[in-house]
């Protein structure tokens, strides 16, 4: 694997490490590209968007790993709105965004819960969704899924959650293996992301691997091996 595109710092208020420690341990995974997703401003402890506003002092390389500057955003009300402005959101690389306890919105059902992350879907600088088979905040993943394919935005395939033996709640593995069956028939590919708050995780997807056979996929199905594609997919070139 070459790419991780779901990575915390320190920053983000419940994460540990820098960018420069977070390139490091990507460099030692054998990583060529990494994400630096920290939490919007309505996560508590999370920076605010001033943070935000100066990914572009970034170096572009650290430790021979390419750097992308992003955000994880979340959704804050009934309108699939984020809690960083247009003006923020369009000077990042890309927008993950995904819906989190405490941080504006409130679970309201299944049905609303997807109507409101499919408006998130329309927002056209939302490039990726976090975890959405995986949040406390469930959500029609059928919908959801068919949804991103439409909108040509990515749905990771969340490593924290086999770090953590989250998988072992069935609903949640039975959403994934939708997710993965959807995009495997329209021919679409995934990405696996470590969702790190710690240097340590970064690039770690062991635990994913070994699923592989239960989830019907191979690294054919993933984009995790072309840093191009990435690239090309964001309009970022390094």
């Amino acid at each position: 694997m070459k790419i991780d595109l779901h990575t915390h710092t320190i920053i983000s208020g419940h994460a540990f490490g820098t960018v420069w420690e977070n390139a490091k341990a990507a460099k030692s995974q054998g990583l060529e590209l990494i994400a630096i997703t920290d939490h919007g401003p309505a996560m508590p402890g999370a920076p605010n968007k001033l943070y935000f506003m100066c990914g572009s002092r970034m170096p572009r390389i650290i430790e021979g790993v390419k750097i992308l500057f992003g955000v994880e955003a979340n959704i804050i009300n009934n309108n699939g709105d984020l809690d960083l402005p247009d003006n923020v959101l369009k000077k990042l690389d890309f927008v993950m965004a995904g819906l989190h306890e405490d941080c504006g919105y409130s679970d309201q059902g299944v049905e609303k819960n997807t109507e409101v992350l499919i408006k998130t879907m329309s927002n056209p600088y939302v490039k990726m969704i976090s975890h959405p088979y995986a949040s406390q905040i469930k959500v029609d993943i059928e919908k959801i899924t068919k949804t991103a394919i439409e909108k040509n935005i990515l749905l990771e395939i969340n490593a924290s959650y086999f770090r953590k033996s989250k998988l072992e709640n069935e609903d949640m593995w039975s959403k994934l293996k939708t997710m993965v069956n959807i995009f495997k028939a329209n021919n679409k590919k995934m990405i696996i992301n470590s969702d790190s708050h710690s240097p340590f995780e970064i690039g770690r997807f062991d635990n994913v691997i070994a699923k592989f056979d239960e989830l019907g996929i191979n690294n054919d199905d993933l984009l995790n091996n072309d840093p191009d594609a990435i690239l090309k997919f964001f309009n970022i070139s390094i």
